[in-house]
Order: structure tokens, then sequence, then C-alpha cells
């Protein structure tokens, strides 16, 4: 299985020596005024991650989303009124 072609508003981020895509992104996927991480890949990242930069780097970035989300979250539980 693999993606032979990408729907509008998604952007190729990785081709195998072949052609297939390997990895896409989601162009300007919005959050409440932000930024959403949105990534699909067709291999393994967390395989040998510590000894590949370009996997450790889908997981830092992941994990930087996941932190901006938190605070995007928490800053507006508590702008509403009763929290």
């Amino acid at each position: 299985q693999g993606v032979e072609r990408l729907a509008p508003g998604l952007r190729i981020e990785a081709l195998a020596p072949d052609g297939l895509i390997e990895a896409f992104s989601v162009e300007g996927a919005p959050i409440e005024g932000g930024k959403a991480f949105a990534l699909g890949v067709q291999w393994h990242p967390e395989w040998q991650v510590s000894s590949n930069p370009h996997y450790l780097a889908i997981f830092q970035a992941f994990g930087d989303a996941c932190r901006k989300r938190v605070m995007q979250r928490d800053a507006n539980a508590s702008q509403k009124p009763g929290l």
C-alpha cells in the first residue's frame, strides 16, 4: 500500500527512490489561530531514532507541537468564565 497522489492542501515531504510518496504534511492546518502538527509517513521513524537526525527531527517537532497545543488549550480554558 502506498500513496499515489495527494489531495489538494497536502504537500510531499519525502519520496522513495521509486517515486512512492513516503511522507506528506497538511498545509496550514488551523487550530485556534495557530498551526497543527500534521505529518503522515510511510516508514518507521521510531526505528533507530537516536542515530538518525531526520527521524529525531520528526519526534522533536511532534513534541514541540504537543507542548504548544497544551499551552494553547490551557490558556483558552483559563479565559472561560467560571473556571
